[in-house]
């Protein structure tokens, strides 16, 4: 991979803070517009903006849809812009990518779970033994702050408030914020706690171990839901973030200000919290259909 891109990947994770996981989705749309570059004898440092339109289409054609289009010109934008910031030992050339558009991508309605398919899900764990307590207490953390499964994967034990009834959270770019627990939420918490220091000892630091008394995971906690909700027969597939659509889907249809919960799920922009009054929408109107005497889905 040139030098420059190298760079410029270590400048996103170090100085942006951005997570591991985009860097490298970023790494390899760089990597296919090196290699594509390559192709036509061109290096990165003095591209085109045809070859940028070039590269573009030639995802396109290859399949990929319009998200992932967008991402990688995201990534060739986002590289041009450190390098005007940033010249190299021949300057900072142009910004080839400055005047190339993305596609125009709808996005879909992220996916949550009513409110009494929420009840019957965390209601699922009801037993007495230390995955059951565990999973009442995941499953109400889960809901009750619609925090991201990485931002609960590694929550600590010193990060929870429970008399107060709120937890500090470490989110995208390594931000952090409060958020805050409902009652249920914290007896369950109250109630694991016990079990988790039986499996886990002292020294561990973490809120939610495993039956080895290890960290769980975020594929672990993945895991563990997916398998109540096919358990439970909802027939949908629960991943992590459908707690977290649900979470702010629940508060817009219950009138919180769309602020509010952007601060709750620490979005940075007011156009991603945006969606959930569309979601809530589309909730209506589903209850309608159900219901109306002339309703399609009767």
């Amino acid at each position: 991979m040139h030098r420059r891109i190298e760079a410029y990947l270590a400048y996103l994770a170090a100085v942006r803070n951005l997570s591991p996981r985009t860097v490298e989705s970023y790494g390899n749309d760089l990597a296919s517009w090196e290699a594509f570059l390559a192709l036509k004898g061109r290096d990165v440092e003095d591209a085109s903006t045809q070859e940028v339109r070039g590269f573009m289409a030639a995802r396109v054609q290859a399949g990929f849809a319009a998200s992932s289009v967008n991402r990688a010109l995201s990534a060739v934008k986002g590289l041009y812009r450190y390098f005007q910031r940033f010249p190299g030992p021949a300057g900072s050339g142009t910004d080839p990518a400055r005047d190339v558009e993305g596609l125009p991508a709808g996005r879909p309605l992220p996916r949550f779970l009513f409110e009494d398919e929420m009840g019957e899900l965390i209601d699922s764990a009801s037993g007495s033994d230390f995955a059951e307590v565990r999973d009442r207490a995941l499953l109400e953390l889960l809901y009750s702050t619609g925090c991201r499964v990485s931002e609960v994967a590694g929550l600590r034990l010193s990060d929870v408030d429970l008399a107060k009834g709120s937890a500090r959270v470490t989110g995208k770019g390594r931000k952090e914020r409060v958020v805050f627990l409902a009652d249920s939420a914290r007896a369950a918490l109250a109630a694991w706690l016990p079990f988790r220091a039986a499996k886990a000892g002292k020294e561990a630091p973490w809120l939610f171990v495993n039956a080895r008394g290890n960290r769980l995971s975020t594929r672990g906690i993945a895991w563990l839901l997916d398998r109540r909700a096919a358990v439970l027969g909802l027939g949908k597939r629960i991943s992590p973030h459908a707690f977290r659509h649900s979470f702010a889907t629940h508060l817009v249809g219950r009138g919180a200000d769309v602020r509010v919960v952007q601060e709750l799920l620490g979005h940075a922009n007011i156009s991603t919290t945006q969606v959930y009054t569309h979601v809530d929408l589309q909730r209506l109107r589903e209850v309608y259909e159900r219901a109306h005497p002339h309703g399609s889905k009767r």
